[in-house]
């Protein structure tokens, strides 16, 4: 029996041992192709122990110091390094241990801004169902994810929330087009009733994880978003948590649409796991703001800027650019992409495949004309994952209820950046097989 309070007692998770590359080797000797990796987070791979002994031959420097009366070196040789590789028009870095720390120093930040520049009345926040920003419960508020919002629903703040550019379920577009005009004159909308001089920013994932795994918004929508928040006076935040840092292709998401956020924020990909890290990216237009007038950002961790987790971020940054990292999951993620459409086309019940670089989802249905989700007792999410993993593959199950709650079935594929296409036939082919396992299964079921 295990001591720790596991995540999910249900469910006893296998013990490892180590991990190298994009393999995760259990201690009873099973091998794990990390398909998944492990939640988004590993971009460099596992084992990278030149980190380690980096760390070992400079951390002894500075162990710890608390960065609201010293900085130190590493903090900001990060934070140089950060803002090479960000849009231009980024100016300052505050980093944080990660992506829901970062959501929520971004929606306080956005505050205080508006406060410092007597608009005192901007305090709403919009967001987007079937987003997910974070476990606080501030940034469980910003979230769309309902199932996970549901116990906690007293405690929730007024987040307001609008429809996201999904348009394999979207009842108006019918899976054609974008969704961008539909949306974005819902966006204006609200933000027209919910009055505009109250609204203090927008959050949006660049593209959505895994509540609606891999929807990815046409290439005029954050234009047209950014467009709407200029326009109203509202801060324009792009949640890169998940899909920043390399993973589409870009150092940053957002990139692939040429618009410049008030600020981005990031984590998983930052440290890759190799140490808890997260940053917020802020614009010229916010950090000269507070630079010029000499302000104090009212906010602050006991590890905000931790020296360790600095130290690692530059190593984990160093190593992206000696193997060009932030640019790499686009070219052999189109080779991902492009075995998951065949894939698509030997099975029905592959409804969408969508994404960006080493980011996929794929929406499974019972049916791909009417685009009809599995009843919830079927369970296909959790019996693919299960069968997968049984198979030495790791793959993302999808949050419960994609289509807007009423069931939905979906994985993300998220490898590290260094996967070979040899490893992602591998991780294809074992889904091609359990694929057609599952759909043999299903015709067999009783009133099929």
């Amino acid at each position: 029996m295990s001591s720790v309070f596991l995540r999910d007692f249900a469910d006893r998770n296998p013990l490892v041992e180590r991990a190298e590359g994009i393999w995760i080797h259990g201690a009873d000797g099973t091998r794990y192709l990390d398909g998944m990796g492990s939640a988004g987070v590993i971009g460099i791979g596992h084992g990278r122990t030149e980190i380690y002994e980096a760390l070992a031959a400079e951390g002894s420097r500075v162990s710890y110091v608390y960065t609201a009366s010293f900085t130190h070196p590493w903090q900001e040789e990060l934070a140089k390094s950060v803002l090479s590789v960000a849009p231009k028009g980024m100016s300052a870095v505050y980093f944080v241990s990660g992506g829901s720390e970062a959501n929520e120093t971004a929606l306080k930040l956005a505050r205080q801004y508006h406060v410092e520049r007597g608009e005192g009345t901007r305090h709403k926040m919009l967001a987007r169902w079937q987003s997910y920003h974070g476990v606080t419960i501030a940034t469980l508020s910003l979230s769309g994810r309902t199932s996970w919002r549901a116990p906690y629903d007293p405690y929730m703040l007024p987040v307001v929330h609008v429809t996201p550019p999904y348009n394999y379920r979207c009842t108006i577009c019918g899976g054609e087009g974008d969704c961008t005009d539909h949306c974005i004159e819902e966006l204006e909308r609200t933000i027209l009733l919910e009055g505009p001089e109250t609204i203090s920013c927008f959050f949006a994932e660049t593209i959505v994880g895994t509540t609606a795994a891999g929807v990815t918004p046409g290439p005029d929508y954050y234009r047209r978003v950014r467009e709407l928040c200029d326009r109203y006076g509202i801060l324009f935040i792009a949640d890169e948590v998940l899909m920043g840092y390399g993973r589409t292709g870009r150092p940053f998401a957002i990139e692939h649409w040429g618009v410049l956020p008030d600020m981005i924020t990031c984590g998983k990909a930052i440290g890759s796991g190799y140490a808890p890290l997260g940053a917020v990216v802020v614009s010229e237009k916010i950090a000269g703001f507070f630079r010029e007038g000499r302000r104090r950002f009212v906010h602050g961790f006991t590890y905000s800027g931790h020296a360790m987790s600095c130290f690692v971020g530059q190593k984990v940054f160093e190593i992206m650019q000696r193997e060009d990292l932030f640019n790499r999951p686009g070219r052999i993620g189109g080779y991902l992409h492009q075995r998951l459409i065949d894939l698509q086309q030997r099975h029905e019940i592959v409804g969408d495949v969508r994404g960006r670089g080493l980011y996929a989802g794929l929406e499974f249905v019972t049916d791909r004309s009417s685009r009809a989700p599995f009843p919830d007792a079927v369970r296909f999410t959790p019996r693919l994952v299960k069968m997968m993993r049984e198979r030495g593959v790791i793959v993302g199950a999808g949050v419960p209820g994609a289509n807007y709650g009423k069931g939905g079935d979906h994985i993300q594929i998220s490898p590290p950046f260094t996967i070979s296409e040899a490893e992602i036939d591998i991780l294809v082919d074992t889904l091609d097989e359990v694929l057609t396992v599952l759909g043999r299964d299903l015709v067999s079921m009783p009133g099929n």
